[in-house]
């Protein structure tokens, strides 16, 4: 019994030095910003609510799923819309956002993509004002 426990902790550690390994291989995840616009195909007149977006969202979901999206949203004036995501570099964010239904399709389109910082974060209530005490 001793020696099956002691297999199972060894195999644990194994693993845990594995994924930690792993971790330090792969080039840490930034953040990007990317502004998207109307593209050639938006239908004039429409808000973003009536345009064919459907697959855009799926996409957005299935990015959010994967932990590339952050957060994503339109804007108030139909303008475009704002994502935030999570990526080794720009080429694999620009990527992801060219790939995206919406840009595919011509009703959106990739405007820009510029690094960003989360420096500050309601949500989690990150901070670099927030010490330790």
């Amino acid at each position: 019994m001793f020696s099956r426990i002691v297999r199972v902790g060894a195999i644990v550690a194994a693993l845990a030095v594995a994924g930690w390994l792993l971790a330090q291989s792969q080039p840490p995840s930034k953040q990007y910003v990317v502004l998207l616009k109307r593209g050639a195909k938006w239908v004039a007149g429409k808000p973003a609510g009536d345009q064919a977006l459907g697959n855009h969202g799926r996409y957005l979901q299935e990015q959010m799923t994967k932990g590339a999206l952050q957060l994503a949203g339109p804007f108030l004036d139909d303008s475009g819309g704002l994502t935030l995501y999570n990526a080794r570099d720009e080429a694999e964010v620009r990527a992801i956002a060219e790939h995206d239904p919406g840009v595919v399709d011509g009703i959106l389109a990739v405007e820009s993509i510029r690094p960003f910082h989360l420096a500050f974060d309601a949500a989690s209530g990150k901070s670099p004002f927030s010490a330790a005490k």
